[in-house]
This record gives structure tokens, sequence and C-alpha cells, in this order.
């Protein structure tokens, strides 16, 4: 949502006319194009219809990361367990007979084939990272043009602190609560270390108990701060933290890496994933599979103020009107 409504008003600054339209049967009279995010093919058809070419932002996350969690390695207790369970689940599909067996197939391959009827049926792909746009190639084999355009941030919201690097005095970490983000794991490797840790972003509502987990495994020591103000209250705790950590399993960007990087923070994000496109060697990376790589690359990031190079590369590459050139220079492309 947030990309959606700040893409949308970044075109309109732009001078674009732009409306916004969550439902799912919007009216279309006097559209010229619908940039959809997370569009059905259904929709996507029914603009067809109307004779309306269709745009859209993937957000994509590589088959590799849904089935492996992102690249060869020993295969832990977890997926061996969950290896177990697919494997239980097409054997006893496989005794129900061949009918039963090919319905299960279907049903585990449905979210995948939904995804390829979208982004074939779709004019135009637009990924937030090239490496994005090749996994789209490498695993659907799409053949729907493509152009990148980049995630964004707002400069006017995020800004450097008055504060010295050396008085910062937390780590941070911005984003929902939820298994996918890994804040269990961060907390976990921080344990004990002596570093502050200020964890902020609400609850998802389908993870009570990882929720839980983590409360319980920061008690004492870790500051939860649920939901915060997307701009005035968050750049506020940007501007306090020393570094900014997003140990992921997965991220197409991390929007929230070039906020920090904005704020002046040192950024730590996932190895996984394509955030070395935007911050290239300015940014530190971890592992989050490994404890230790997480905390190494937190201390590393607490001793050293960032380069220079990590703001003015945000600014020059990543603000919203970046974002609004390119999307229209993507428009530009449908035939």
């Amino acid at each position: 949502m947030v990309q959606l409504e700040k893409t949308a008003r970044a075109l309109s600054e732009a001078g674009l006319q732009v409306t916004t339209e969550t439902s799912p049967d919007p009216y279309l009279d006097g559209i010229d194009l619908v940039h959809g995010f997370g569009l059905s093919a259904q929709e996507i058809r029914h603009c067809h219809t109307c004779r309306i070419p269709v745009a859209l932002s993937t957000i994509y996350w590589d088959r590799s990361y849904r089935s492996d969690g992102g690249r060869p390695r020993a295969p832990g207790a977890r997926d061996l367990a969950a290896r177990g369970w697919w494997a239980a689940t097409f054997a006893r599909a496989a005794f129900r007979g061949s009918g039963a067996l090919i319905e299960e197939c279907r049903t585990t391959a449905a979210n995948e084939t939904a995804l390829f009827a979208a982004y074939e049926s779709a004019d135009l792909l637009l990924p937030n990272a090239e490496g994005e746009g090749e996994a789209v190639r490498r695993d659907l084999d799409v053949s729907t043009p493509m152009h990148t355009v980049p995630n964004g941030v707002d400069p006017d919201s995020f800004t450097l602190s008055s504060r010295p690097f050396e008085d910062r005095d937390y780590v941070l970490f911005v984003g929902r609560m939820e298994p996918h983000k890994n804040q269990l794991g961060l907390i976990k490797s921080l344990q004990g270390s002596g570093l502050p840790l200020v964890i902020a972003g609400h609850a998802h509502p389908d993870h009570p108990r990882y929720v839980k987990r983590c409360h319980r495994a920061g008690a004492g020591w870790v500051e939860f701060r649920g939901t915060v103000e997307h701009e005035s209250e968050l750049a506020e705790l940007y501007r306090g933290a020393r570094v900014h950590v997003l140990p992921s399993w997965f991220e197409t960007t991390g929007l929230v890496s070039l906020e920090a990087a904005l704020s002046g923070c040192s950024v730590v994000s996932t190895s996984r994933g394509h955030a070395r496109e935007y911050f290239g060697e300015d940014a530190l990376y971890c592992d989050p599979g490994s404890p230790s790589s997480i905390l190494e690359a937190t201390r590393r990031a607490w001793e050293s103020p960032p380069p220079a190079a990590l703001r003015e590369r945000v600014l020059e590459r990543f603000t919203w009107k970046h974002v609004a050139e390119a999307t229209m220079a993507a428009y530009s492309t449908i035939r």
C-alpha cells in the first residue's frame, strides 16, 4: 500500500492525472491505463475488455526462497520436517488413486499458476530490481515485456539527525512482526551482546505465537514499540538509531532500509534477495540463517558511521521522484 500510494502521489506531482482504487470492480470510464499491484488475471482481463492496457508491479519472491530458503545449504530440522510433510501429503493422495494425486498437484500448483496467468495477461511488468525480473523469467517463463522501476523513499520525511553518530544509542528493526521478517532470529543473535535493540512494527494477525516467542526472547532488554505512525514517529526512531538491521529471509528491496539510509543509520540488510542492487558496497549484509553473521554485521555497523555515499546513492537514484520518472518511461513503452 505504501508503494501504491507513494507512486500515485509522485505521478500526480509529475503531471499525470491519477486516481487510486482498491475496489474489485473499479470504475474505468475515462481511464487510459491501469497500473496494478496484486491484480489477478481475471481483473486484468476485465480491463482488457474495456480496451485498457495494464502495467503490473510484480513484487515477486523467488521460487528458490519459497522452496528452499534462497540458496543451496544443508537442510535443517525445519527443512526436513517440511519435506516429510509434503512427502506424506503426496503419498496419501497417491494411495487414494491417480485422480486424488492429480488434484493434490493442482492444488499445490495453484498459486504458481495464478501468478503466471496474471503476469502473462499484463501488458507490462514492473519489477523493483533487475534480479527480480530475472527471477520472474526464470521461474515462470512469462513473455510479457518488463521495465525495472525501483522502490523509493521520501527525502523530506526522512532526514539526518543533529545527533552525532556516536550518540545514537540503539539498533533498530522496522517491520511487521512475522516469521518472514526474522525478528526472532535477530533477537537471539544480539542476546547478550550488549547492543540495545528496538523493534517497531505491528503484529501480523496470522502469527500470534511467533509474536509471543519474540516477546519472550526479548523480555527485559528489547524495546517493542508496536505500531508507529509511518512518517513522523518513524522518522524520529530512525534519527535516534545508530544501526538499522533487516535480516529477513528475503527482500525485493527493503523500503525501511532506504528510509534508514536517508536518516543517517548504518544499514545491515539481508543477503537474500535484491537489496545489493540498491546499496552496493555501502551497506553490510547478513545471512538470516546465521546468528553469527547477523551479530558480526551489526557490530561492524555499530562501530562505523555509514559512508557518505550511502545517503547520496539513495538521493540520486531512489526517491519517489525517480520512481515517477521510471514509471512514466515504462508506460510509454506500452503499445
